[in-house]
């Protein structure tokens, strides 16, 4: 009995250090950090939680497939660069138009829903395009923003969504909701087409968020926006529709602090046309909303009359771009321009990320013999210390021997003597040949010794390192024909034979 008491307390002890240690582990108050693609669609695993970028991070070939997020993202400055999205998530939300009608919505955006924070995050080339026949709301990051808040931010990239649903709209940002937006920043393309001839469409185009009643402060938008609607259009530089939903909430909002350059060409095709478009709000139906201090850059609204053709930021049917590829400097990033010629309209997109130069190696302490050495490689474009390594130490020959040690040769013969140096990774093995009496013999560069008068010499054969050295004996006769001519004729046919 005591023994099993004894065994049921030691378990409940491991246990009792053990679990613990998990729950610290999950619980632990270090962000996640995400320095690449597959740790971005890992979120989806866990959007409750906390997560902070390591690197500028490359969607390019990934169909991005939004969800609703809960958690912490700090982008901490990095990029998110080529997010393209043609698809959206299960999730469905309640969003409501102008006249407080509600809609199953679904959303296309980097998250579906946003009700947690996201900060310091570039979205930078993103593209959405979607065509549905659901109500939809697309925007840069949140979907749809269910009290969360989005802060310190930037997109800039082309949107476009075609719908036959009876509400839609697209945002810089975000798309339906409330909560905050602060200190953003868009570059954005935003085109909508939503024409149905079977009925009418409420549209929302906003730089920074097409409905709701979130606080939008101190954002700056650069927008050039598209929109033909069959229907009811509600554009705005910063806001498509401002109003609190359902209507007998109310809601104290801001939209402050903002600059605009913003130029949005529509047509509204409805008997009772409204034409909501204006350089911050496109409609009030909150009458608690303050707007003030924002600046306007530049507004332009241009209304066609002409419902038949969809307005598009390229009108060419049939486009032809030329591509001229910019490449990325040590900041900055690189991306290709596609230009019509016939139009003029022009885009951008497969964005590199920005990298350096490398210049040539300089070597900063030589190896030796006795020790290592350093050499570093900067950027030739700006400077900064790309990379530095370690030089091996010196590897000295040991030993050098040749293919003979001592020959005989006939006058006018030749020989090949070979070298061989050990050990064989000596960092310098090259050798220097030399003869001591040349008139003897000689030794080519290669060692080629070629016989040139009787006697006696020696072939040197040093490494370059001067650490090891061999030498072989090289003795010089004549033949008996080279001799009768040599000493019977007295030397002149000798010595003709030499000169001819």
């Amino acid at each position: 009995m005591k023994r099993r008491l004894f065994s049921s307390l030691l378990v409940i002890i491991l246990l009792a250090f053990t679990f613990p240690q998990v729950a610290r582990a999950e619980g632990a108050d270090t962000p996640v950090l995400i320095k690449d693609a597959a740790g971005l669609i890992a979120i989806a695993e866990h959007p409750e939680g906390d997560y902070i970028l390591g690197a500028n991070i490359d969607l390019s070939g990934v169909n991005w497939m939004p969800f609703a997020f809960s958690g912490t993202l700090d982008g901490a400055g990095f990029t998110v660069y080529n997010l393209s999205i043609t698809q959206t998530c299960e999730e469905t939300r309640i969003t409501y138009d102008g006249r407080h009608g509600g809609y199953h919505t679904i959303f296309a955006a980097l998250f579906s829903t946003v009700s947690g924070s996201v900060k310091n995050l570039n979205l930078l080339n993103e593209t959405i395009d979607l065509t549905t026949d659901q109500p939809c709301f697309i925007a840069g990051i949140a979907g749809y923003l269910l009290g969360g808040e989005l802060i310190n931010c930037s997109v800039s990239g082309r949107m476009k969504i075609v719908s036959t649903a009876p509400q839609c709209g697209a945002g810089g940002i975000a798309g339906f909701g409330h909560g905050r937006i602060e200190g953003c920043t868009v570059d954005a393309e935003i085109t909508i087409c939503a024409v149905n001839p079977d009925r009418y469409c409420e549209e929302y185009l906003g730089g920074i968020l097409s409905n709701g009643y979130a606080d939008v402060i101190d954002c700056l938008v650069k927008l050039a926006g598209y929109t033909s609607v069959r229907g009811y259009v509600h554009n705005g530089g910063l806001v498509g529709l401002s109003d609190v939903n359902p209507e007998n909430k109310r809601y104290f909002g801001h939209v402050r602090g903002c600059s605009v350059d913003a130029k949005i060409s529509f047509f509204e095709d409805v008997a009772d046309r409204r034409a909501y478009c204006s350089a911050y709000i496109g409609e009030i139906q909150n009458d608690d909303l303050v707007v003030s201090a924002n600046e306007t850059v530049r507004f332009v609204s241009l209304e066609s009359k002409d419902f038949t053709r969809m307005l598009l930021p390229d009108m060419d049917q049939n486009p032809v771009y030329n591509a001229v590829v910019t490449p990325p400097k040590c900041t900055a990033f690189g991306y290709t321009t596609y230009t019509n010629p016939d139009t003029g309209y022009s885009y951008t997109d497969d964005y590199t990320a920005p990298a350096h130069t490398p210049g040539e190696w300089q070597v900063v302490t030589p190896a030796s013999y006795t020790g290592e050495g350093t050499q570093r490689q900067y950027c030739a474009e700006c400077g900064v210390l790309l990379a530095e390594e370690t030089l091996p130490k010196l590897i000295p020959s040991v030993s050098c021997e040749l293919s003979e040690s001592k020959v005989e040769m006939t006058y006018q013969d030749s020989l090949q003597l070979i070298a061989t140096v050990l050990p064989i990774d000596a960092t310098n093995g090259n050798v220097t040949w030399m003869s001591s009496d040349e008139s003897v013999a000689t030794v080519s560069n290669d060692g080629l010794v070629t016989a040139l008068g009787k006697g006696k010499t020696a072939i040197y054969c040093k490494t370059d390192d001067g650490f090891a050295s061999a030498a072989c004996e090289v003795e010089v006769r004549f033949t008996f024909g080279q001799w009768l001519t040599r000493y019977i004729l007295f030397g002149w046919i000798w010595s003709a034979g030499i000169n001819g």
